[in-house]
């Protein structure tokens, strides 16, 4: 089942197009506001995001900017707004789409089934068993717990073994500090150190893919895929 993230601050349209949209079959979140927006995104890790372009305090279109540095997730934008200026705005921060207001949940519904059926299917390329995590060229032997590239046994560190295994286990989803540092390196006091910041260099350099682990704030880690 396909996730949406709808973020729109007027309660009536997010929760009637929320029962629309879990009619046809879609798993729908919703958040409410501009704050947290890029957290929420990395929680969920949505298929799609509906955005509205005029959220208080902050908008759409500068929540985008912030979030197309991060992630490539198709957003279609909902917006009252239909000058030639918004629409060049659009544009340039790659919104997928925009539906202006008001509009007809079965149109974005369309819209949406439209830029669905583009999204490429990922589940191949993280392959996952019993024995072997396999992520494009990188293949963790769970079994002997070694990894390898083009069949090249790559030596890690024990701490550089189980982040990147934990990274690809949770395949999309983020990473945070706090975890690897508690959860893999078994430190309580992880605020300022480096250690983290280390381990992620040298996997990057090791494997020979600086731009396969994304740093997301300094706070969060997945892998680039």
């Amino acid at each position: 089942m396909k996730k949406i993230l709808i973020i729109e601050d007027d309660k009536w349209i997010s929760t009637s197009l929320k029962l629309y949209l879990e009619n046809s079959d879609f798993e729908v979140y919703l958040h409410y506001e501009w704050y947290n927006a890029i957290e929420k995104i990395l929680e969920v890790v949505p298929d799609l995001i509906i955005l509205d372009i005029n959220l208080p305090w902050k908008n759409g279109i500068d929540i985008t900017r912030e979030y197309r540095l991060l992630w490539n997730i198709p957003i279609i934008m909902l917006t009252a707004r239909s000058s030639e200026l918004d629409r060049i705005n659009w544009l340039e921060i790659w919104a997928d789409d925009y539906i202006a207001k008001p509009f007809s949940p079965r149109e974005l519904l369309a819209r949406i089934n439209t830029i669905i059926r583009r999204i490429p299917e990922q589940k191949e390329i993280i392959i996952e068993n019993n024995d072997f995590l396999k992520c494009l060229d990188i293949t963790i032997d769970i079994t002997k717990k070694i990894v390898k590239k083009w069949n090249k046994i790559i030596p890690l560190t024990w701490n550089e073994y189980d982040i990147l295994k934990k990274l690809l286990e949770e395949k999309w989803k983020v990473v945070s500090r706090e975890y690897i540092m508690k959860e893999i390196i078994g430190y309580d006091n992880y605020l300022y150190d480096r250690t983290i910041d280390t381990h992620i260099k040298n996997l990057r350099k090791k494997l020979d893919a600086k731009d396969l682990i994304l740093t997301i704030r300094w706070e969060w880690y997945r892998i680039n895929i």
